[in-house]
């Protein structure tokens, strides 16, 4: 950790958040929603409000959850300080549930009290969203039942604070805010969304300061978050998939949906440098090429997306060409060193109508080559599909090599050697 690092983490005591907490209280229920209702029926397209209800949506929903799930970290906090900050946190997300439900029904006009307004939107809700915050549901029920728990602890924050909140919320917000101010429409509602995302942005910092503590006085903490995002990422990267892919919704209000994944990707891989842990350590992040901008790895993101390899596990892949290439490439990015110099030669990867192979350097290292191999220590073959389901963990890739999805050929050895070969999942 470097010395900013450090000097960010001193600044940032549990104190000074819950003085901030204390200072920048709001009312959700005085927000005067009147100029509101006259911009959204007449200031905005239908496709407009569409998209922008397809994002309040989960907005709604996503509060009133984290709302619900929040306790179970206050009786499994360790610390006095820490607890009375989660406390003040209950409240912030019932308030923001508060707002949310108000500008939904009475701006919005939808639901007639607050359960059929969550009935409402239910249709809105994209198929990653429901996905994380099943998983939500999952680990802070068990930590209910296990408040000793300290790993399952640091699960839940990892999810909690640094996934849903600081790098799924933060993004959306921050666009949200963006064509609202540019626009020059919902003040009511923009009121209320800068003061969301101010009780957002102190409680990420809590939880950045709260898990850096966990992951650094625990190996067990520190290996339960990363096994976490593992688990997480690829249903996060569906949260802003809109309805058929339809980029429109965000291109509407002048921004494109690479950038709301380049912004979430900075932010995740930002916060978890402030916690002390590599972002190279997250299986999603080590795939992607580390050279490339965020821009363009959220570009290589939209790829998988569209041809069904993330975004929505109902989809079967139909994988063109850039998306295989990106999956090889990332596939080598995950080859074990230590097995790849057992080898005594290339791996050649036939998948459907494209050949691949990976060349091993004397020290391991892969380098994915397009073509096929001329002296193969061991050949590969299976579909671009399942190539691309095992690559992102939708299908184990024991399973396939027991299906006979995924067929190896190769002296018995290279057999044994090739199963632990791609740390794919």
């Amino acid at each position: 950790m470097t010395q900013l690092e450090d000097a960010r983490r001193e600044v940032i005591s549990y104190a000074r958040l819950y003085r901030l907490w204390e200072t920048n209280s709001w009312s959700a229920t005085e927000l005067d929603f009147e100029r509101d209702k006259t911009d959204w029926h007449e200031r905005l397209t239908d496709l407009q409000r569409d998209a922008a209800l397809w994002n309040y949506a989960m907005f709604l929903v996503g509060e009133e959850a984290v709302a619900r799930t929040l306790t179970p970290l206050i009786d499994a906090a360790p610390e006095y300080e820490q607890k009375i900050f989660l406390t003040t946190q209950t409240v912030d997300e019932s308030r923001h549930h508060v707002f949310f439900d108000r500008f939904v029904r009475e701006v919005c006009d939808l639901g007639r009290d607050t359960r059929t307004t969550l009935d409402a939107v239910d249709g809105h809700l994209t198929w990653g969203f429901r996905q994380v915050f099943a998983e939500l549901d999952r680990v802070t029920e068990e930590l209910r039942r296990k408040p000793k728990d300290r790993p399952l602890l640091a699960q839940a924050v990892a999810l909690y604070h640094i996934v849903v909140e600081g790098m799924l919320a933060l993004a959306g917000q921050h666009f949200i805010q963006r064509y609202i101010d540019r626009l020059g429409i919902l003040p009511g509602f923009s009121a209320g969304i800068a003061n969301v995302s101010r009780d957002e942005s102190r409680h990420v910092a809590f939880g950045v300061k709260f898990l850096g503590e966990l992951v650094q006085e625990s190996k067990e903490c520190r290996a339960a978050a990363i096994e976490l995002w593992d688990r997480v990422l690829p249903w996060a990267a569906g949260v802003f998939v809109p309805p058929n892919r339809n980029r429109a919704y965000a291109e509407c209000f002048d921004f494109t949906l690479e950038e709301i994944y380049a912004f979430g990707l900075r932010s995740f891989e930002t916060k978890l440098r402030r916690i002390g842990i590599d972002p190279q350590e997250v299986a999603l992040i080590a795939r992607q090429d580390p050279t490339l901008s965020y821009e363009e790895k959220a570009e290589e993101l939209w790829s998988l997306i569209d041809d069904g390899v993330l975004g929505d596990d109902r989809r079967t892949p139909e994988v063109g060409e850039r998306s295989l290439e990106i999956l090889v490439r990332g596939a080598a990015r995950g080859v074990d060193p230590a097995i790849g110099r057992k080898l005594g030669g290339p791996v050649q990867l036939d998948l459907g109508d494209s050949v691949w192979h990976i060349s091993f350097a004397p020290d391991g290292s892969a380098r994915p080559v397009r073509g096929p191999a001329a002296d193969a220590a061991a050949v590969i073959s299976v579909s671009p599909a399942d190539w691309a389901l095992v690559a992102v963990g939708r299908l184990d890739r024991r399973r396939a090599v027991l299906t006979r999805r995924m067929r190896l050929q190769g002296p018995v050895r290279t057999r044994i050697a090739l199963d632990r070969l791609f740390a794919l999942n």
